[in-house]
């Protein structure tokens, strides 16, 4: 019912008169809610909001910061460990026996926070989770609200190009009567069967929309979830290398990382070898191919340039890793290509890059810890070269006093 037609009966009825019976009423018509061109600016505008792209950025640094995190308590787990094993290595090597209540103290510390590190690492990845599904929501919040703006375009324009063949039909009609002498037709009415079904509200198919891609989201399994998703990749290498080191175990295959009711498998810190290393366990057994796997990614070069990683990007497929610039420089402009690493069958578009590739944090982990062990062997090169130059000077001097004394 029309807002006049309200406003009628409600003067009347405050007049004293009766108010319409309701035989009298029209018929109900549906409310329409048309976008006018402010309004389809407006929704563009929302359609490619920057704000909605910053959100994203954020959600993925706060990811890599979460890596982040994990990696570097269990880097100072592992060297705390490897410290107080060389230290009992030394002391049991001279027969010492002073200072191992210290060493004890020390070990039942390390167990503590080892059993902080797992609760925090297990924090870590259900808050990583949560901000890759904030991830998802927000990207199909983007695409709902382009597929809107597309449909309120594509309606307004097909009603324009509907009008605009009435009024040509009409004028058409006029010339035709004119040219005839015959009587200007009146205009015809709207054919029922003709009329464009009601507008729906732009706010109810917005949540209409958003309410069937939670719903697509929540069918999705946790591995293409999370398994196949680049952060939560990069989150579980960053955590194995770091509990692990280069010469440990490899991370197990990413069809392993969530059990059949969905629960992620976890690692948890077990029991030290001799060198303090920290081994996890409830990874269950690995397979040839992640063996392989891990020894191709161990070295620290680009397949491809040859040269070592300043930007290395790894494939979350069949995860090689090449440097950045190479590895774009391979793909083709369009089309498929297959993954230069020998023996691989899996196959890379340029097109994909964003989604198949990511900054291997752990692998710039590896690099930073090379370099480190580098500049210490440097440091220890230079100190003896120093001491075996004072050791030549001094004998030069004492052979020049010897040879002036009478």
């Amino acid at each position: 019912m029309s807002r006049r037609l309200v406003n009628r009966a409600r003067s009347s009825t405050a007049n004293g008169s009766a108010a319409p019976a309701p035989q009298d009423l029209p018929d109900y018509e549906p409310l329409e809610y048309p976008l006018d061109d402010g309004a389809r600016r407006a929704l563009e505008r929302l359609s490619t909001n920057r704000m909605q792209s910053r959100y994203i950025r954020n959600l993925k640094a706060g990811a890599t910061n979460l890596g982040n995190v994990v990696g570097d308590i269990h880097e100072r787990l592992l060297i705390r460990r490897a410290h107080l094993a060389s230290e009992k290595r030394r002391r049991r090597d001279k027969d010492q026996e002073e200072g191992e209540e210290d060493l004890d103290a020390l070990e039942q510390h390390l167990d503590e926070y080892a059993h902080e590190v797992d609760e925090y690492s297990r924090e870590a990845e259900a808050k990583l989770r949560l901000l890759i599904d904030y991830q998802f929501a927000l990207e199909d919040e983007g695409k709902v609200i382009g597929e809107i703006y597309t449909d309120a375009t594509n309606a307004q324009a097909a009603e324009n190009t509907r009008r605009l063949q009435d009024e040509r039909r009409r004028q058409e009609a006029i010339e035709i009567a004119q040219a005839s002498g015959d009587p200007i037709p009146p205009e015809e009415e709207e054919d029922e069967d003709a009329k464009q079904p009601p507008v729906q509200s732009t706010l109810d198919a917005l949540r209409q929309r958003l309410d069937d891609k939670r719903r697509e989201y929540e069918q999705l399994s946790v591995q293409e979830r999370y398994a196949v998703n680049n952060e939560y990749a990069s989150f579980k290498k960053l955590w194995h290398d770091a509990a692990q080191d280069e010469d440990g175990p490899p991370l197990p295959h990413a069809s392993r990382w969530f059990g059949a009711d969905g629960v992620p498998i976890l690692p948890r810190v077990g029991p030290r070898d001799g060198r303090g290393r920290s081994r996890a366990t409830d990874q269950g057994d690995d397979s040839d191919d992640d063996i392989a796997v891990a020894r191709e990614v161990t070295s620290l070069r680009c397949p491809l340039s040859l040269q070592e990683f300043e930007e290395p990007y790894s494939n979350n497929k069949c995860k090689h890793t090449f440097e950045k610039s190479a590895i774009q420089d391979y793909l083709p402009e369009s089309g498929q290509v297959q993954c230069p690493q020998t023996g691989c069958s899996q196959v890379f578009t340029r097109a994909n890059f964003a989604q198949d590739f990511y900054l291997d944090h752990a692998i710039l982990r590896r690099l930073q810890r090379k370099n480190a062990r580098n500049r210490l062997d440097d440091m220890d090169v230079d100190e003896d070269a120093n001491t075996s130059m004072e050791f030549q000077v001094s004998s030069q001097r004492s052979v020049k006093r010897s040879k002036q004394e009478p």
